[in-house]
């Protein structure tokens, strides 16, 4: 086993063995010999054909479960999408992990078509405008085409990185920023809002201004970019709608949750932790920097 080098909070106190699996440090480009010397059974790889075609000639079983050129023109698509990666998973990693990712598709399906049957309704003026502030700087946020922004339509936002040509992992400018003047700003990746609030440039803005600079939690993976999405959805869902979405209870859908993918029983203490987006020192921070 190795993986990517990466920093996620919760990881290594739901699966403490984690710490003893080797680190590839340059997960996007790795070096052959060094995978090679690992004698690795199965290589999850993103689509990037070139360097798939290099690993294949060098004897290592690739699987991507989630082509980057499909195109996704909805939410229902990247619905679609998300669930056929998590199911790629459990099919390549056994007969536990397939059962594992079809109870997963399922909690998902159905969380969604919770979050969307309230949020469809909504007019355009009842949406609001909504910033990601992926880091490490407070300008650097992902395209409209990444998974937080589809979660971000679901739980009725404006997501505003759409009015940009923006792709991946994009960066803006100020000067959108003022004329986007985004109501909500989300920071994640365990950054520290501080990128927004201790910024003088942004103190005109909307949501510095009332308030609403908000941390997103992560987990077991960053939760802007993994199967912890569907958790992230109900996060943001009451934090841009409180009203519509009384009765979701995160506390109990994040413990029940761990409990059911990870067979990891959060503490009440833990579960607090994480919703404030903390890790499980009580500390939020990316020492990557990444």
């Amino acid at each position: 086993v190795a993986r990517a080098a990466t920093w996620p909070p919760w990881m290594a106190r739901t699966n403490p063995r984690i710490s003893a699996v080797q680190v590839v440090r340059d997960s996007h480009n790795p070096n052959l010999e060094e995978l090679l010397r690992l004698d690795l059974d199965l290589v999850f790889f993103w689509d990037h054909s070139d360097l798939v075609r290099k690993l294949e000639r060098q004897g290592l079983t690739v699987v991507c479960p989630q082509p980057e050129r499909v195109r996704l023109g909805s939410a229902d698509d990247f619905a679609r999408t998300l669930a056929a990666a998590v199911e790629v998973y459990g099919q390549a990693l056994g007969s536990a992990a397939a059962e594992r990712a079809t109870a997963w598709s399922g909690y998902f399906e159905q969380t969604r078509r919770l979050i969307e049957g309230r949020t469809a309704s909504l007019t355009a003026a009842e949406r609001p405008r909504v910033y990601y502030v992926r880091g490490p700087s407070a300008f650097t946020t992902h395209g409209a085409e990444q998974n937080i922004s589809w979660f971000g339509e679901m739980a009725g936002g404006d997501m505003v990185v759409k009015y940009a040509e923006a792709k991946g992992i994009a960066e803006v400018s100020l000067e959108q920023i003022l004329v986007w003047d985004p109501e909500v700003i989300f920071v994640g990746r365990q950054y520290s809002p501080d990128l927004v609030l201790k910024d003088p440039r942004w103190r005109d803005v909307s949501a510095v201004r009332t308030g609403r600079v908000q941390v997103i939690p992560d987990g077991v993976f960053y939760w802007d970019s993994s199967s912890e999405g569907v958790l992230l959805l109900q996060y943001m869902a009451k934090i841009l709608h409180p009203a519509l979405f009384q009765d979701i209870d995160l506390e109990r859908e994040v413990r029940d949750y761990y409990r059911a993918f990870y067979g990891y029983p959060l503490s009440h203490e833990e579960v607090v932790r994480l919703l404030q987006g903390q890790g499980p020192d009580g500390q939020r921070r990316n020492p990557l920097n990444n």
